[in-house]
């Protein structure tokens, strides 16, 4: 009865990586990163070989054909004007009184 007991149990714990061999996901096929590259024209002295220009392929300067226009951060279109913050109150202690007043 043990040697039955234990070979039912080998025979159920062996077979819960099989059960799960395919669960995990295994990515999608269909998409390939490299396929459609945007090279961006990039306005910097030209040490290209002839007939390529400096262009921009995720943000490394590269010798190239651009493909698609400039570069244009538009994150950074809007800009922030930085004005100086209030002065903080005073603190001081009344003569007579307990504690700090802020005024």
């Amino acid at each position: 009865m043990r040697l039955l007991s234990a070979a039912v149990a080998a025979f159920a714990l062996s077979g819960t990586a099989a059960f799960a061999w395919g669960d995990m996901y295994m990515g999608d096929a269909t998409n390939n990163p490299n396929s459609n590259m945007l090279q961006h024209a990039y306005h910097a002295p030209n040490y290209c070989p002839a007939g390529l220009q400096p262009v921009l392929v995720g943000g490394v300067v590269c010798c190239g054909n651009a493909n698609a226009g400039p570069y244009v951060n538009r994150a950074g279109a809007t800009r922030k004007v930085y004005h100086k913050p209030a002065a903080a109150p005073r603190a001081y202690a009344p003569a007579g009184t307990k504690g700090v007043v802020y005024r």
